[in-house]
């Protein structure tokens, strides 16, 4: 693992970014009371996290996560690579995994409050609806570890199955479902015991996925396929295969990970879902219980993550190549916005603002 090194000027250059994060807060501030939403947008190369008002589609600041980044050692470049807020939004949790560790701020001034080493990449998260358990992937050690979000404190680390990716918590909080996409799995961890109680076996990666709100149905994104899989989960089968277009041209990624299709989220009345078609650089919108496709919509380059509105209005798709996010009108497909924010973006979080 290389330590960072200072270069020449840095100082000066930390100085400067320091204040201009200060006002930055106090633009966020400012905003509070216009907008009904905010979009946190996490920037993974850049270690920053982007805040967007909504519905003015505006960035309003960006809070700098590695502001301890001359402590640490560094492995790689993913210095934010998913960001959960807590119900109350007071604090904001950060994935690190080049930092190894995941980091929790307070929010709105940005200051960093607690932080807890994972011994390896820290990936993606899953937050218990009560904000009290934060589950971590740490894909490069096949594990999954819960911390205590009040203490900042690991409480157990599970094992899992190869390269824990994507997690979901169940709507009524009691599992946690772990997809895999090394080893072709999705797993199924009771919230309380932090036991594996089911195992789904795939012919492929398993990459971001979704849950029913009843736990009868998952759809799944998996490594190569241009579309979607259905799965019963009461019969642990995959009921329907849904192939989305392919442009003359296109194929999924030729070296590892092999991603065609990455991002996927339901909206919260359960009836539409919103599909990044990474490499084809589209959004598609499928209908539910039918999946059937009703549009595509060309966005920016990559586009890798999506999360809906907590209103059902909008879904929020991330292009990590393009550095933008694209505003989807869940009603009829259209791109109702572009919204330019920083380095790599990848995961996002939503949360009202009353």
């Amino acid at each position: 693992m290389m330590g960072y090194h200072v270069q020449p000027g840095t100082q000066d250059m930390l100085r400067t970014a320091q204040l201009g994060a200060l006002i930055a807060l106090l633009l966020i501030a400012a905003h509070a009371d216009a907008a009904t939403e905010r979009l946190y947008v996490a920037n993974n190369h850049e270690g920053t996290v982007s805040v967007i008002a909504v519905p003015e589609f505006e960035v309003i600041g960006t809070i700098d996560v590695i502001p301890d980044l001359l402590q640490r050692e560094t492995s790689g470049s993913t210095f934010a690579d998913d960001v959960v807020l807590s119900p109350d939004g007071s604090r904001m949790y950060v994935s690190r995994g080049g930092l190894r560790d995941v980091a929790a701020f307070r929010l709105p001034d940005g200051d960093l409050m607690w932080r807890v080493e994972t011994d390896g990449l820290s990936d993606h998260f899953a937050l218990s609806p009560d904000g009290s358990k934060l589950f971590v992937s740490v894909y490069s050690e096949d594990r999954v570890h819960v911390i205590d979000t009040t203490e900042g404190r690991e409480l157990a680390r599970i094992a899992s199955c190869s390269g824990p990716h994507s997690m979901h918590f169940s709507a009524d909080g009691r599992h946690v479902y772990n997809g895999c996409m090394v080893g072709d799995e999705l797993d199924v961890i009771d919230a309380s015991s932090f036991e594996v109680t089911q195992r789904y076996a795939f012919p492929e990666g398993v990459r971001p996925f979704e849950i029913s709100h009843d736990e009868r149905k998952a759809w799944v994104q998996l490594t190569r396929l241009h579309g979607i899989v259905e799965l019963d989960l009461q019969q642990g089968r995959v009921t329907k295969t849904i192939h989305l277009p392919v442009p003359p041209g296109v194929s999924a990624q030729p070296e590892f990970p092999h991603t065609a299709h990455h991002g996927l989220t339901l909206n919260p009345d359960g009836t539409r879902l919103c599909v990044a078609g990474t490499v084809a650089d589209y959004v598609a919108l499928l209908s539910v219980p039918t999946l059937d496709l009703l549009s595509t919509t060309p966005v920016g380059h990559e586009p890798s993550w999506a999360i809906s509105s907590p209103d059902g209005r909008y879904c929020y798709v991330s292009s990590r190549k393009s550095n933008n996010v694209s505003v989807i009108s869940f009603e009829d497909g259209r791109e109702l916005a572009r919204i330019e924010v920083g380095d790599y973006p990848q995961r996002m979080w939503v949360v009202a603002v009353e």
